[in-house]
């Protein structure tokens, strides 16, 4: 059930104050308005600017929903390639003038070369896991050029389990805490559980370190997320 794509058709439709709600976990969940996807640069956080300014050269965003950045850097003259899985958030960055968009997934995306690869919004929680995100690193370095560059936005999810005295407990046996299963909904459109990640910017530079990548933070916010910058390590 496509989700984004019937709410991204609304929007453009004309309902600009309907909500998506996400359900992580089964247990907590919070709406998420329809607009955020359509915002503009002067409406993005300082993170995403920081993002944006530093792109150069061929851009792919990854999981590039409405296509909000997309087009911020296609208006920058940049050669930009979004991607989504939705077939309907596709549909709808052609309709806001995005020029190259592919419904694709990324794991499957090759023969092609970018100077930056971008993963906003999370989008790098399309691993799924610890060791999915060891592949999908691996598969966004093949995918730069000579000198490219990795942006990616995630969220440390330990603050969830801090304790009164400050100290964080885990449940015994828990898989990775920032390994989650979501679930949307919009209107009467259901879509089925995926797993989603999480991760903390120890476990990213591990991860990256396996994938062939140095990792720096580049930024990082109050509300636990941080900005990375990913390059191929020097052989």
């Amino acid at each position: 059930m496509d989700v984004f794509g019937a709410a991204f058709r609304d929007f453009q439709a004309g309902e600009i104050g309907e909500t998506i709600n996400v359900v992580i976990d089964q247990v907590r969940q919070e709406e998420l308005p329809v607009s955020y996807f359509f915002r503009t640069y002067g409406q993005m956080p300082e993170w995403e600017k920081l993002v944006l300014d530093r792109c150069r050269g061929r851009i792919l965003d990854v999981g590039a929903g409405a296509g909000a950045h997309s087009l911020v850097l296609q208006e920058r003259g940049h050669q930009v390639t979004a991607i989504d899985l939705s077939p309907g958030a596709v549909a709808a960055m052609k309709r806001a003038g995005v020029l190259d968009a592919r419904c694709v997934d990324f794991f499957s995306f090759v023969g092609e070369t970018f100077d930056v690869v971008l993963f906003l919004m999370n989008g790098i929680g399309l691993a799924g896991s610890l060791d999915g995100l060891v592949k999908a690193l691996r598969h966004a370095g093949n995918l730069l050029k000579p000198g490219g560059e990795i942006f990616l936005e995630s969220t440390d999810l330990m603050y969830m389990f801090e304790q009164e005295d400050g100290s964080y407990l885990i449940p015994a046996g828990h898989r990775y805490y920032g390994e989650v299963a979501y679930q949307l909904t919009y209107k009467n459109v259901k879509a089925r559980p995926f797993a989603w990640l999480f991760t903390d910017p120890d476990n990213l530079a591990h991860c990256a370190e396996q994938a062939g990548l140095k990792t720096d933070i580049i930024w990082q916010g109050e509300d636990h997320n941080f900005v990375a910058r990913l390059v191929k390590r020097a052989e």
